[in-house]
């Protein structure tokens, strides 16, 4: 479909832009470059979600998605300020505080991670993966009690995420 989208319309052009919204156009580029990501290459991704926030600064689903690029990319410093430029604009995605607590992990900076999580819990308290990271973080702390009732809740709310999880390692 992407690939339909970009023929028919090239989405640099500054036409492109002028006949559509900014939401609309902006929108255009973040599912492109989810598209790219989603075929493994995150350098062009991360160049659709840079337009789409130059034409919307306001996107938090682009910051969000460019700060999984960027963490993929081994640019954690990156990502977190991008994860921090949408929680700025909506706080209330559990998805996004999510992300920048598994970056705050990969960084061993665990005690942030689990503010992060309890946020991503806050705003979605069936979230499983939020429960299930954050007690990776506790048990990463040597708090394997406080952890394993985080994973317990998680498979209350998701019993399949661990085959799920095993899945995708």
């Amino acid at each position: 479909m992407f690939s339909w989208l970009r023929k028919k319309n090239n989405l640099s052009s500054p036409e492109y832009k002028f006949r559509h919204s900014r939401k609309e156009a902006s929108a255009d580029y973040v599912k492109y470059g989810e598209d790219l990501a989603n075929g493994n290459r995150p350098e062009e991704a991360l160049e659709y979600f840079d337009k789409a926030i130059q034409v919307l600064p306001n996107n938090d689903f682009a910051w969000g998605d460019k700060g999984l690029i960027l963490d993929k990319l081994g640019r954690a410093d990156e990502a977190l300020e991008s994860f921090s430029h949408a929680i700025a604009i909506d706080s209330t995605n559990p998805i996004t505080w999510h992300n920048k607590g598994l970056t705050l992990i990969k960084l061993k900076r665990l005690e942030e991670a689990i503010e992060c999580f309890d946020r991503a819990i806050e705003n979605n308290e069936k979230y499983a993966k939020a429960w299930y990271n954050k007690g990776r973080a506790l048990a990463m702390l040597n708090k394997a009690d406080e952890g394993q009732k985080c994973f317990d809740t998680a498979r209350k709310f998701d019993p399949f995420l661990y085959s799920k999880l095993k899945k995708m390692k």
